[in-house]
């Protein structure tokens, strides 16, 4: 388990609710397929997983980073979708 990477209760139950293992979730973080700021000190992990797109909101611009939630994101799998498909 890595100490650089702080899961709250709301991510652990999410996980378990999700059904991801924190390793993976670990992974997206480290080297997710792209990254979005979000307010003050939050910032957004997304990978895509399958045909869908997992935003992990993290909170900390260093280590040890704090995982707050994770979740598909419909809204962003719909908009990669559409700038997806050729006009």
């Amino acid at each position: 388990m890595s100490k650089d990477i702080i899961f709250t209760l709301h991510a652990e139950d999410m996980l378990v609710e999700r059904e991801f293992k924190r390793k993976f979730i670990t992974q997206v973080i480290l080297k997710p397929d792209f990254k979005e700021s979000g307010a003050g000190d939050v910032w957004y992990a997304i990978k895509k997983v399958g045909h869908k797109y997992l935003r992990v909101v993290v909170g900390g611009k260093k280590k040890p980073y704090i995982v707050i939630s994770l979740y598909y994101d419909r809204r962003l799998r719909e908009k990669m979708e559409r700038k997806e498909v050729p006009k």
